[in-house]
């Protein structure tokens, strides 16, 4: 900046020939030039800007065109903020200072809003004439931001319904919102200071070691659901997220903890276990009676029609408790398969898809298709024959929303149209069209059965 400054021809402004300077001003600007401070002096009547080292990259894109140039013309956007402060001190001689003082400055080629520590004090030469402004910065702007970021998670931290504490390394609570105090009855200022421990059940000693051994390891701390402790010794079921505190070092200092209670969420779930677990047991009772009504009624008289009806009422209840593990919410299509498959000899069957989770009522559907299909490929099909098998292939088209399925058999003895539709064609081709709202094509190849499920997914897939 010193040679910069010592090029620049000041015999067009009000200043004049560097040599013809104020001593006060010269003396100045050789102080200011090696400085390590950001320092600008705004010179003469016109306040020619001159400048050092230091400050020349806290006004970015100006540099260099304002170095000599009257400041209105420099900094023109910010002018009517800038100019009544020069003008102050170039006037009544005294200092001008202020902390975090915002500007807002075009320096990058858009208007910002920057804050800085200023001194602006006067030049006077032995007379007490002021010939310049003295102006010494420190820009403050990202400290600003981030005491306004650090209120602002403050804020919401302390306003948070949800249980927010700190902990140090020797697990001692340093942090406590309003939240937790509500969670966990605990004031503010009776448990400061206390071991976090506290909040543990008397049967997870080590769960607090194990989380602040993960958390010194950098290891990543997914969400849990746990038991806590309140005040009054109650047990509260609590969703906890863990992460490390980290000091400006990146050092891990202590850990957060967020908290949320569960217990009515839990609750829920586990009535809903009982009442699951009585319907399974009462559809149980009911599948079973169906199956003494059906012995006494025909077992005897027709063992074969028995011997099916039976198979199918057992097909019925698996598809049953497949979606009892599942609280009836659905099941995944590859269990659905596995289960039929597994009834009939596992090793005898492929199968190969995306994961996709089908509603409840097509979970019994297809279930019991598959099963039809298994049925006749043991009494004609590939399943008839030792070396007969069965591939099973199913894709699922996002893009498209829809869903194909492919039932193969091969190896097994050539087929031919049956000569009548049974229960189990009408059960394939109908019910599970219906059910699945597509269409299912049943081919008779003389290399075996071939049948295509073809149907649209809507919000009830998964």
């Amino acid at each position: 900046m010193a040679q910069l400054i010592a090029g620049l021809d000041f015999s067009n402004c009000a200043l004049g020939p560097i040599e013809n300077w104020p001593g006060c001003l010269k003396a100045a600007v050789n102080l200011a030039l090696p400085a390590d401070a950001q320092i600008v002096i705004f010179a003469g009547k016109d306040y020619i800007a001159l400048y050092n080292d230091a400050y020349a990259p806290t006004i970015g894109d100006k540099h260099p065109h304002a170095l000599g140039r009257p400041a209105s013309e420099g900094w023109a956007e910010l002018w009517q903020d800038l100019g009544p402060l020069l003008e102050r001190v170039r006037t009544t001689g005294e200092t001008v200072s202020a902390k975090d003082r915002p500007f807002e400055i075009d320096r990058h080629g858009f208007i910002e809003k920057v804050h800085f520590d200023i001194s602006y004090s006067p030049i006077q030469d032995e007379l007490g004439h002021v010939h310049a402004v003295l102006c010494i910065v420190s820009e403050t702007t990202e400290r600003v931001e981030a005491l306004k970021a650090e209120r602002r998670l403050a804020a919401i931290v302390s306003s948070s319904s949800d249980a927010i504490l700190g902990m140090d390394l020797d697990q001692r609570v340093t942090d406590w919102n309003r939240g937790a105090e509500t969670l966990y009855g605990y004031r503010k200022e009776e448990i400061l200071g206390q071991p976090v421990t506290v909040l543990v059940p008397s049967d997870r000693p080590d769960e607090e070691d194990v989380i602040m051994a993960q958390i010194m390891n950098g290891e990543q701390i997914e969400t849990h659901e746990t038991q806590r402790l309140r005040r009054d010794g109650t047990l509260i079921d609590v969703s906890l997220t863990v992460s490390p505190i980290h000091d400006t070092d990146g050092k891990v200092i202590g850990a957060s903890k967020i908290a949320r209670d569960i217990t009515d969420r839990k609750k829920s779930e586990r009535l809903q276990q009982i009442l699951v677990g009585e319907l399974h047991h009462r559809v149980k009772n009911v599948l079973a009676t169906v199956q003494v009504i059906a012995n006494q009624s025909f077992g005897s008289a027709d063992p074969e029609r028995y011997r099916a009806f039976s198979d199918r009422l057992r097909a019925l209840s698996q598809a049953h408790s497949l979606l009892t593990q599942q609280s009836w919410e659905g099941a995944t299509l590859h269990s659905v398969v596995a289960g039929v498959s597994k009834a009939f000899g596992r090793e005898r069957f492929s199968f190969d898809g995306p994961e996709l989770r089908l509603p409840p009522r097509s979970v019994v559907t297809l279930s019991m298709a598959l099963h039809e299909l298994a049925t006749n490929a043991a009494k004609y099909g590939a399943l008839s024959t030792p070396a007969g098998e069965i591939s099973i292939r199913w894709v699922h088209c996002p893009e498209r929303e829809n869903f194909r399925m492919i039932w193969e058999e091969r190896g097994g003895p050539r087929v031919s149209v049956p000569a009548k539709r049974g229960f189990g064609s009408l059960l394939i081709k109908d019910a599970l069209a219906a059910e699945l709202n597509g269409e299912v094509e049943l081919t008779y190849e003389e290399t075996g059965v071939v049948c295509i499920v073809r149907a649209p997914i809507d919000a009830s897939w998964d």
